[in-house]
């Protein structure tokens, strides 16, 4: 769980949203951690408002498949939301291990361990982590670990110059969890094959800062979707971010709620890991999680919504004779229909997301 974020959330019009409920319901009802956006480790500071989106390192972690040297029978991997798979056997057996066979058990799944000196000021260095290899700057700078990081995942051969196995930083003041919970992160594998494009994340980030810009706009001046250009512009920066909008959930908040779910349910008291207090920081942490996906969903879907309000509107009042026409300003009843048909397309692309986020609600509700 980390603060490397960027800008990711519509700013709201002057006024607020439309309603943001739009069938996904409320939220879950646990206390949402303030600020906290979908990341891959946990940071030692609090985080800004959650308007976050995820680093490239995320996309790489979602996309390795596992490289355990002791691979899990199929039976051993369950299915979790957003078309993922888990190893819980293998997590299970993690959470049981003893203190001093921890990190030779992760080292035979292939992931190796590297410790990130420094931490938050007086809080001692964990034992189990103090004799592992120093991390390479060179890789912390390739990884882009910074200072409020705990931990993060790479997967092997996926950085440029990077380690050839996958690999784990560690902060070497960072509980044992948080290290479970990195592993953890390279054990869940795409259940369909999808392999993300590397610069998934950059393509999100500048599409939801198009749609942005332009939703701002028609917030300022709804009469310019009269043009034909407008209608057609916003409609395309809708449809992009909800065609990226389901693997990007994928490799984020879910992953972090599912990782959360699977720590709680494997380190149980029998485990020499198990921390009340971190259990119930992990639980708040998920939840903030799903609480931003839900965001992230509304945000999109009040566009959708306000936008195709405002063109029928403005159909109405041409057709009326309320507001006159020109060669900018045309709004048809064959313009009306083909505006329509093409928000039909992007409310198809939410459709399947939505889904998913119910699926991971009631997964992580269970």
């Amino acid at each position: 769980m980390a603060d490397r974020r960027a800008a990711l959330l519509l700013k709201p019009p002057r006024g607020g949203w439309p309603s943001t409920d739009f069938g996904l319901g409320p939220r879950p009802a646990t206390p949402r951690a303030p600020g906290r956006t979908p990341s891959r480790s946990r940071s030692r500071s609090p985080a800004p408002v959650a308007c976050r989106a995820l680093a490239l390192a995320l996309v790489l972690v979602a996309a390795s498949p596992s490289s355990a040297t002791e691979p899990a029978p199929p039976g051993d991997c369950v299915a979790v939301p957003f078309a993922q798979q888990v190893d819980v056997r293998t997590v299970a057996a993690l959470a049981h291990e003893a203190p001093e066979r921890l990190l030779e058990r992760i080292d035979r799944l292939g992931i190796d361990l590297r410790r990130v000196p420094g931490g938050v000021p007086g809080r001692p260095v964990n034992p189990l982590l103090a004799t592992l290899p120093v991390a390479d700057p060179r890789l912390l700078g390739l990884a882009e670990f910074r200072d409020g990081y705990e931990g993060r995942s790479i997967p092997r051969a996926v950085l440029a110059g990077g380690p050839a196995r996958d690999t784990v930083l560690i902060r070497e003041t960072a509980s044992t969890w948080t290290l479970l919970h990195e592993v953890v992160h390279l054990l869940i594998v795409p259940s369909d094959g999808f392999v993300p494009r590397a610069d998934l994340e950059l393509r999100f980030s500048l599409a939801f800062h198009r749609l942005q810009v332009y939703q701002r706009r028609l917030y300022d001046d709804p009469w310019r979707l009269l043009g034909p250009r407008w209608r057609r512009d916003i409609v395309d920066a809708q449809q992009e971010v909800a065609t990226l909008l389901y693997d990007r959930l994928r490799i984020g908040q879910s992953q972090e709620a599912i990782v959360e779910r699977v720590l709680e349910g494997c380190i149980d008291a029998r485990s020499p890991y198990f921390d009340a207090a971190r259990r119930d920081e992990g639980r708040r942490y998920g939840t903030a999680m799903i609480d931003n996906a839900i965001d992230v969903f509304n945000t999109l879907n009040a566009s959708v919504e306000h936008t195709e309000a405002t063109v029928r509107q403005l159909a109405d009042d041409v057709a009326a004779g309320r507001l006159p026409q020109g060669p900018d300003r045309r709004l048809t009843d064959a313009d009306r229909a083909s505006f329509a048909l093409a928000q039909r397309d992007v409310r198809v692309s939410l459709a399947r997301t939505r889904d998913e986020i119910d699926a991971l609600k009631r997964y992580y509700g269970r």
